[in-house]
């Protein structure tokens, strides 16, 4: 029976959240299936950096961050990528002795890095294991298209397009949806409230607390002084400042709310909400569409989460706001029906059985082929 290896990078909540949805719909099909954090096998301070540089440009510099985005967005070919494909290589030495000890039949990456650690192995037989890599955002990266990757798992859409302008074959991609846990697909259809009922706001800010969550929730004061009906769920994830932060904003503004942190059963917390405001992710943005709620979406950094706005709001599953407009944005939506659109937008666009199909597509791959040795 094949066995599948699910390989992540911290680098944001979402590429985990995708790695254990995938686990998830493995073993519902009776794969064996581990998850790894790519990471965790590198030197600490090749770890740190990663993490810590991806994190404190999109909260603190995104023009930074998006222009480092934009400028590498391009497969030169040149001593730039290799330089790069070296270095990740080097750091990534460790993870790839642990792979080929491991042994499985297929390597499922949710992150870029594993891909550039695995692909020189791959290409060259040292790696039997397949190789694929589940894009988990709405536009891909030119650091996605690797050489030695057999095969990826991209959303419909502009992400495959953008795979074969860096270089990946058309056939290499399969249209699989972006992988979330199956549950998100299983929460009951939208619902306005009633006229005494709050409108029920979940504000996102990730795994790990990035967005303008304090902001949004003052966004609130006015209309709920105006005498609006609301009640915000703030989830702040592993930050605990932005918890204290965000129970402060909602006390001074008399704004109803429940802040908490990270948050283990998000699909709960979606079925029991009107609307989501929050910064366009690939998972949370992902979550919404198989749940069929609509976005509101505020703070998105430039690079890929600009990208999958625009992909939201062209499609009709989302609004678009400041976070210091959010709340009468979402309470103008509600009054005029607008949210109910939205909603049958998003449900419609939705790929909730995206990890079963990106398990699928692993096992496809992993069937036994001749060696893949370079001539």
């Amino acid at each position: 029976m094949p066995t599948i290896l699910v390989l992540h990078c911290p680098a944001g909540g979402g590429h985990r959240a995708a790695a254990h949805a995938i686990a998830e719909a493995a073993v519902e099909l009776g794969v064996t299936c581990e998850v790894l954090d790519a990471l965790s096998l590198t030197p600490p301070w090749f770890a740190r950096a990663y993490v810590g540089a991806h994190l404190t440009s999109t909260e603190h510099a995104p023009w930074l961050y998006g222009a480092g985005f934009a400028a590498m967005n391009r497969r030169r070919h040149g001593i730039t990528d290799e330089l790069r494909a070296a270095f990740d290589r080097t750091a990534g030495h460790r993870l790839r002795r642990r792979v080929l000890q491991i042994a499985p039949s297929v390597v499922v990456a949710t992150h870029f890095f594993p891909l550039a650690a695995l692909g020189r192995a791959r290409q060259t037989g040292e790696l039997s294991a397949a190789l694929v890599g589940v894009v988990t955002d709405y536009a891909a990266h030119a650091f996605w298209a690797e050489p030695g990757v057999d095969r990826y798992c991209a959303p419909s859409g502009r992400a495959p397009r953008d795979l074969v302008r860096h270089g990946a074959a058309p056939e290499s991609i399969v249209a699989t949806g972006i992988p979330i846990r199956g549950a998100f697909g299983r929460i009951p259809a939208f619902a306005l409230p009633d006229a005494v009922a709050p409108l029920r706001v979940l504000v996102t800010s990730g795994g790990f607390g990035v967005g303008p969550v304090v902001q949004v929730i003052r966004s609130f004061a006015d209309p709920v002084r105006s005498g609006a009906r609301v009640h915000l769920t703030v989830v702040c994830g592993d930050n605990r400042n932005r918890v204290e932060q965000a129970r402060r904003a909602a006390r001074d503004a008399s704004v109803p709310a429940k802040i908490i942190g990270f948050e283990r059963d998000m699909p709960a917390r979606l079925a029991e909400s009107h609307v989501v405001i929050g910064k366009p992710g690939g998972l949370t943005a992902s979550e919404c569409l198989a749940a069929g709620r609509p976005m509101v979406v505020v703070g998105a950094c430039p690079g890929q989460e600009m990208l999958n706005q625009r992909w939201l709001i062209e499609s009709g599953a989302a609004a678009l706001a400041t976070s210091t407009d959010a709340g009468r944005v979402a309470l103008d939506l509600a009054s005029s029906g607008a949210l109910r659109a939205l909603a049958e937008n998003a449900r419609a666009l939705s790929a909730p059985d995206a990890a079963r199909r990106v398990v699928e597509v692993a096992l496809r791959v992993a069937e036994p082929a001749p060696s893949r040795r370079a001539a």
